[in-house]
């Protein structure tokens, strides 16, 4: 079963780094919960765009579970409509 990463408060360049992280540890696909989310930025959401790219390519999943109205402005905002395509609710 996949595992659920569970996003911060802020997807900012602070996080970046540790995000990364974790995302290359992800197997199987990317399952991520946006509910706490009130903020992305620009090297986050380079790094959801890299994750749907890597799932796409690799025939796995990819999925924002419970995606906060934040969530949804800043990604809309980014260009990242997309990634919210993706998106459901658990």
């Amino acid at each position: 079963m996949m595992e659920v990463l569970i996003l911060p408060e802020f997807l900012d360049t602070r996080y970046a780094v540790p995000f990364s992280e974790l995302l290359k540890k992800q197997e199987g696909g990317f399952l991520l919960d946006g509910e706490s989310v009130r903020r992305v930025g620009g090297l986050c959401f380079q790094l959801l765009v890299s994750a749907f790219a890597t799932a796409q390519a690799l025939g796995t999943s990819f999925e924002i579970r419970n995606i906060s109205d934040e969530m949804k402005e800043n990604l809309a905002l980014l260009g990242g409509n997309f990634l919210l395509n993706m998106a459901g609710e658990a």
